[in-house]
């Protein structure tokens, strides 16, 4: 089998030879390119360029287009920060209130560079890859990404305080997030991985998840065009999966490290696929024994599970991980019998 057979077997729940696996190595390719980071987050050559690259090295099922959020937000008119080694950061939000935004000249995600660069690196890489490799598109959801634009803490005020301000918010927003989103299904993309932190329990209380934060995301994700893998976004998600289940075109959960996975299964019911594996950001600590370690004991936890793959959680692995510990990740599933091989 190769990558994408294995992506979308896993989708179905029908045999498979191994395990996919899908580690997060958009930021990476940047590395194995020694491609300046201004250039790879800006050129869809290069940065297709550095997923070539991850492939031919770490042989993954599933590649990852820019995981790039602070971009979406410059698109806007929100300051960008450069660091070495990393995706770039947001600096200066566009707009710091509601009134602001009312005001605010929305980009087009058909015309925008910003936005273009990150459809034609997916376009690219899917022609690449085509019916070899799952491609996968970051985008943050329409809950998160004002987050980009007005900055957290305005944000999270109205989502608090004025409810009628975010619902406004909203108003523009969702038809944005659908045109982006669809746009990065035209250009090929297999499916998108959507963080939803104003979804997580680690960020808002249950009340707002499902009275704000569901109807929201019911009315986008239900204009999609293709499925959906809702993401932790940096924290666990267990105690709001049962808000999450159910969502129009939500193909599966990635679930942070630190969820039990039995109850994550038990909760979300046979049919979506269940992605984790260890923490991204945490590999550089680790030895290449410890990761296929972990990797090795959460596959046999999920032995008879057959929509389950392996992933590492949260956002990039880091710049500055050893290639020995992403190889594990491989190890792990390439020396794990799968009760379910075809």
């Amino acid at each position: 089998m190769n990558g994408l057979q294995r992506i979308l077997a896993t989708l179905a729940g029908t045999p498979v030879d191994r395990r996919a696996i899908a580690p997060v190595l958009s930021l990476y390719g940047a590395r194995l390119t020694e491609c300046p980071l201004d250039t790879y987050y800006s050129d869809p050559v290069a940065y297709a360029r550095g997923q070539e690259a991850v492939r031919e090295i770490f042989q993954p099922d599933a590649l990852f287009g820019p995981f790039d959020f602070p971009g979406v937000g410059a698109a806007f008119g929100s300051e960008l920060h450069w660091m070495p080694q990393h995706a770039p950061n947001l600096r200066r939000p566009a707009v710091r209130s509601l009134a602001e935004w009312d005001h605010l000249a929305l980009p087009d995600p058909d015309a925008h560079p910003r936005l273009l660069f990150l459809r034609e690196a997916i376009r690219r890489m899917a022609e690449a890859h085509r019916g070899e490799l799952a491609i996968v598109a970051c985008i943050m959801s329409p809950i998160d990404l004002p987050a980009m634009i007005l900055g957290l803490d305005t944000w999270m005020e109205l989502v608090l305080f004025d409810r009628a301000g975010a619902k406004r918010v909203m108003e523009r927003m969702v038809p944005f997030f659908v045109q982006l989103a669809n746009g990065f299904f035209a250009a090929g993309a297999t499916c998108l991985t959507m963080p939803c932190a104003f979804a997580s329990p680690a960020i808002v209380t249950r009340e707002i998840a499902s009275s704000f934060a569901l109807p929201v995301m019911r009315e986008a994700l239900a204009q999609l065009h293709g499925p959906v893998l809702v993401h932790h976004g940096g924290a666990p998600m267990l105690a709001h999966l049962d808000l999450l289940v159910g969502l129009p075109a939500a193909a599966g959960y990635v679930m942070d490290e630190n969820d039990d996975l039995p109850r994550s299964r038990q909760i979300a019911g046979p049919g979506p696929v269940l992605f984790s594996g260890p923490m991204g950001p945490r590999l550089p600590g680790m030895t290449a024994l410890e990761v296929e370690a972990q990797c090795r004991a959460i596959l046999e936890n999920r032995r008879e599970d057959t929509r389950f793959a392996l992933c590492t959680c949260g956002p990039d692995v880091p710049w500055h991980t050893p290639p020995e510990n992403i190889h594990a990740i491989s190890l792990a599933a390439e020396r794990f019998v799968v009760g379910n091989s075809a």
